[in-house]
């Protein structure tokens, strides 16, 4: 019998941010104001780089994993800082080289930073809405052991992720719909089928796109993880960083989210 359930951190070989048509879709909605589906809304994004800006030296080389058109990192580098940007969205990283970076101080690569080769040597990392829980437990390895060995000594990582008690919000589910296409998915009409499943410490999204015209199926699955406080202390420890600060509250939006500061220990 065949089994298609999706299986707990399970892969496809598609992904939103490298799709051609879905990744320019995206970077529309990193500057949609009434939607926070890519970036949160700019008083959110004021908040966080104020926060951020507040406990990192002055003048701080940077690196913004996951940077998406630049638009943290294009404000640090207003506040003196130096920066480099690295996203694999074509599209964004393409924006922000035309439109946010500061000669000397903001720059950007496309890249993946999980699988391509990172230069240099920086006082601080972020990574920020929540893209850390969105990788899969090995990934967040790999991902730890890069930002460590980046990091200047007492170096500073600061991301978010979703709080545990978020979990509780998240409701499986399987629907299917019909579109005419020209969305956010497709310009041609497709078939479209939405699943997500929950799972203890995990919610795992499936998305289903088939083109009415070719037949072409199209596989996206995106997970999020969730935390409390004494997990991700124990993640962050088991390699190689101490964190130093938690915040709950620094941005009230209808998830709950840690913001965490963690420093580079010498192992």
């Amino acid at each position: 019998m065949y089994d298609n359930q999706l299986k707990l951190f399970q892969r496809s070989n598609d992904a939103i941010w490298t799709d051609e048509y879905i990744s320019k879709s995206l970077l529309d909605v990193h500057f949609d104001e009434l939607n926070d589906g890519a970036s949160r809304k700019s008083d959110g994004r004021i908040d966080i780089i104020n926060w951020i800006n507040k406990r990192i030296e002055s003048h701080s080389k940077i690196i913004d994993l996951g940077c998406g058109p630049g638009l943290y990192a294009y404000e640090l580098g207003k506040l003196g800082h130096s920066v480099l940007g690295i996203d694999f969205n074509k599209e964004s990283i393409n924006y922000a080289q035309k439109n946010k970076c500061i000669k000397g101080s903001v720059e950007y690569k496309c890249c993946n930073y999980l699988n391509d080769p990172i230069e240099g040597n920086y006082s601080t990392a972020m990574m920020i809405y929540c893209d850390f829980g969105a990788l899969i437990p090995d990934e967040q390895k790999l991902l730890l052991k890069k930002v460590y060995n980046l990091l200047d000594e007492n170096g500073i990582f600061v991301f978010d992720i979703f709080e545990k008690n978020e979990l509780k919000n998240q409701v499986e589910k399987r629907n299917w719909s019909i579109s005419n296409g020209n969305d956010f998915w497709s310009k041609e009409p497709y078939l479209y089928m939405e699943e997500t499943k929950i799972f203890e410490n995990a919610s795992g999204r499936r998305y289903y796109l088939i083109n009415q015209t070719s037949g072409k199926i199209k596989e996206f699955i995106i997970w999020d993880q969730y935390y409390d406080e004494d997990t991700i202390n124990k993640l962050m420890a088991g390699n190689g960083f101490e964190i130093i600060e938690i915040d709950k509250d620094l941005v009230k939006y209808k998830e709950e989210t840690l913001f965490i500061m963690a420093k580079k220990k010498r192992l």
